[in-house]
Formats: C-alpha cells, sequence, structure tokens
C-alpha cells in the first residue's frame, strides 16, 4: 500500500512552442534541489537559449526523505524526468553542508575530513562530493544527502549526473558577472529560511557561507555582520540581489532600512531566454540559470 502523500504544488510552469522532448539529446536538463522547491530547466544547446522552466513548491516538507519521496512523485508523472536522453543532467542541491580549500591543499582521499570541521556530516546518511573551480584555485568540497542522490540516480539510471553545490554555480556565475571588478561588492542569494552572501573583489571570491534566518532581524542582522567583518561600510555600499525576495518584501524593506542601496540583479547574459521568460522578474531562478555556466 502506497502511503506517500503529495506535498508539492507547481507553482510555474514555462515552455518554449519550439521545444519537442525529441530533441532532448541537443538539450542540457538543470534540477534545482532544496528543502522548499524542486526546479527544472531545459537549455537548448544548439540554439543556447533556455526552453523549459518548472518551479514546484514543496510544502509540509522537512526531511531529505520527505524531498526524495516528493522527487518521485514528480518524476512519475514529469515527461522531463521521464527522458534519458539529455545531453547532460546537471544537479545542484542546497544545504549548509559545503567548505571552499585551496587547490594545493586538497586531497580527494580526505575529502570526509575536510567537511567534518565545518559541518555535522552524517556519514550514514550523507555523501561527500567535490567540484573543482578553476578560475579560484579552490575546490568546493559538499554534502548530497544519499537518499537523494540515489533518488535522482534511480530517475536516470544509464546516466553520469553531475552533482554540484548551489553556491558553486553561484560563484561561477557572479565571478563571470563581474570579472575582476575593483571595488569590493557584496552579493546576496535568498532563499525561504536560507540566504548565501557572497563577497568579490578584484582579488576574486572573498567571503561566501550560508546563514539560516527564522526573522527579518536574523536575515539582516548576518548581512551587517559580514560587512563588518569584510569591512564594508553599509552606508556606502550597494548590494545585489537574487533569488526569491520581491519588490514590496519585508526582507527587501529592511535591506533598504540599513544599507545605502540595494539593487536587484539580473539574469547571466551569456545564454539566451526564449520569449516566455520575459515575464519572469530577473533575479529570480538564477541559481537554475547559473548551472548553465558550470562545466
Amino acid at each position: 500500500m502506497n502511503t506517500t502523500s503529495t506535498n508539492f504544488r507547481l507553482s510555474h510552469k514555462i515552455q518554449d512552442e519550439a521545444f519537442a522532448l525529441s530533441a532532448a539529446s541537443n538539450c542540457n536538463l538543470y534540477l534545482s534541489i532544496s528543502q522548499k522547491s524542486i526546479r527544472l530547466a531545459v537549455a537548448d544547446v544548439e540554439r543556447n537559449k533556455f526552453v523549459v522552466l518548472e518551479d514546484y513548491e514543496l510544502i509540509t516538507v522537512f526531511t531529505p526523505a520527505q524531498v526524495a519521496e516528493q522527487l518521485q512523485l514528480i518524476a512519475r508523472e514529469n515527461p522531463l524526468l521521464q527522458e534519458q536522453n539529455w545531453k547532460t543532467i546537471r544537479v545542484a542541491v542546497s544545504n549548509q553542508h559545503f567548505t571552499l580549500v585551496p587547490e594545493t591543499l586538497f586531497d580527494p582521499a580526505h575529502q570526509q575530513d575536510y567537511l567534518r570541521l565545518h559541518s555535522n556530516l552524517n556519514p550514514q546518511l550523507d555523501d561527500v562530493l567535490s567540484y573543482r573551480h578553476s578560475s579560484l584555485e579552490a575546490v568546493n568540497i559538499f554534502a548530497v544527502e544519499r537518499m537523494i542522490k540515489d533518488t535522482i540516480q534511480d530517475i536516470f539510471p544509464e546516466r553520469d549526473i553531475q552533482f554540484v553545490h548551489q553556491t558553486s554555480s553561484l560563484i561561477k556565475t557572479i565571478l563571470h558577472l563581474t570579472g575582476r571588478s575593483a571595488a569590493r561588492s557584496m552579493y546576496v542569494y535568498v532563499e525561504r529560511s536560507f540566504v548565501t552572501i557572497l563577497v568579490v573583489d578584484a582579488h576574486g571570491l572573498q567571503f561566501c557561507n550560508i546563514f539560516q534566518y527564522h526573522s527579518p532581524e536574523d536575515f539582516i542582522y548576518y548581512i551587517i555582520f559580514v560587512m563588518q567583518e569584510q569591512k564594508m561600510n553599509p552606508e556606502q555600499e550597494t548590494i545585489t540581489v537574487w533569488g526569491d525576495i520581491t519588490h514590496d518584501a519585508t526582507l527587501f524593506t529592511i535591506m533598504q532600512k540599513y544599507i545605502r542601496q540595494v539593487k536587484f540583479g539580473k539574469k547571466p547574459q551569456d545564454i539566451g531566454y526564449s520569449y516566455k521568460f520575459d515575464d519572469l522578474f530577473e533575479h529570480r531562478y538564477f541559481e537554475l540559470y547559473s548551472l548553465h555556466l558550470c562545466e
């Protein structure tokens, strides 16, 4: 007897009329998975254009096992997840279990040891993976909940899946967008209950961390705290924001109260977007688009 409940809803779906599953071998499939959402996107590699986006909101989901259950249910009815012939399948996971290590110090045999210094790793439940950032000469070591990883492998049994931590896709794209800007700048990616903060200057990435917040006051505290630690002045800085936040949100209002200028970021411009994407806010789904810049 199947007792698994449906605890998701499709909150957004975009599909270009020109896209057909028969062209999957010329397209990349991207997934972004967190405790709050499962998001899918398809990029037509030949046309260098995003042609599909689907956003599933997870409701009353609290554990990786529950996320995996909902992913299985979505896959049963979703043609994108039933198709096996994608050119590349890349998955970003969102959690607080990651650390960046200089490439010269990285030993794959000890990646669990590196991560244990920064995270409450559970070897019985988590798999430890890594992603090399060649431009940083650093390696992002991160954990993927095994139930989620196994579920994705079950959905695509014959395929090699590339897993990355969400911070890697954000780092890749933000460094690409900013180049080697001389000014030290802060970039913020907002999720429900979590905020990722990055600081970049002429020498590259200077700070990256994820904080869990329970209130707008928590949220702004972490931003101001990082600014102080990075010797940045809220009265003089401009912060760029992406993610699940709107102009009229309490989080945005409190940022404007404490920081001189807050602006919304734009989506990556190295790839095109179907006209169907024109109605979306530019700063939404940045983590999904950013997967296209990973390799």
